[in-house]
């Protein structure tokens, strides 16, 4: 898997590979194709892989099971992501009162990061 493959990119050059030793009469039993998926993601999934490798059973774990529980983590990864992603600083901008005489931009008022 490479760093900005997603699962289903995966699963699409894995699938195309393990068809065409298929069609070469390489039957892989479907443990061990789990497994292969399981080792060749990312160390960035390492404790997805360990808890996938603890809760489920991998000689009954079928390949679709597999998928959908890694494109729920991606999902998951990403939302998580996003929302600790810095906030775009805003600037706040006031128009003051026009009784004021003080004749130094009376109109607007600019308040800096730190008046907030």
């Amino acid at each position: 898997m490479k760093d900005d493959e997603s699962i289903q990119d995966m699963h699409t050059g894995f699938t195309s590979i393990i068809n065409e030793l298929h069609s070469l009469g390489e039957i892989i039993p479907r443990n061990k194709l789990v497994t292969k998926i399981l080792r060749v993601l990312l160390g960035s999934w390492k404790s997805k892989v360990n808890a996938i490798i603890k809760a489920k059973d991998l000689q009954k774990l079928t390949i679709d099971e597999l998928i959908g529980n890694l494109k729920t983590y991606e999902m998951n990864k990403k939302k998580d992501h996003e929302r600790r992603k810095p906030k775009k600083e805003k600037i706040l901008v006031l128009k003051t009162d026009n009784n004021d005489s003080s004749g130094e931009d009376a109109d607007m008022a600019y308040l800096t990061k730190g008046q907030l």
